[in-house]
């Protein structure tokens, strides 16, 4: 189960088999929301993640991938 199906907020999806843990992403978070745990970006804290993109843009492996919600308004 990916990490965005198992939170109630809306987090960046990081795939471990690109992530080659750099921590470019955690730098650049300014929720301070990813950490690296094993080797590996996690989204450690997804109550603070923002959804910015921040870390999505930073990641030099597109290893971070960000879903989107369309609302129609009526």
């Amino acid at each position: 189960m990916r990490e965005s199906e198992t939170s109630e907020y809306p987090v960046p999806v990081i795939d471990n088999a690109l992530c080659n843990g750099c921590g470019l992403c955690v730098r650049v978070c300014p929720d301070d929301a990813l950490s690296i745990v094993n080797g590996v970006a996690k989204v450690v804290h997804p109550e603070a993640c923002g959804y910015e993109g921040y870390c999505e843009r930073a990641c030099p492996v597109q290893g971070i991938t960000r879903f989107f919600q369309i609302i129609f308004d009526q």
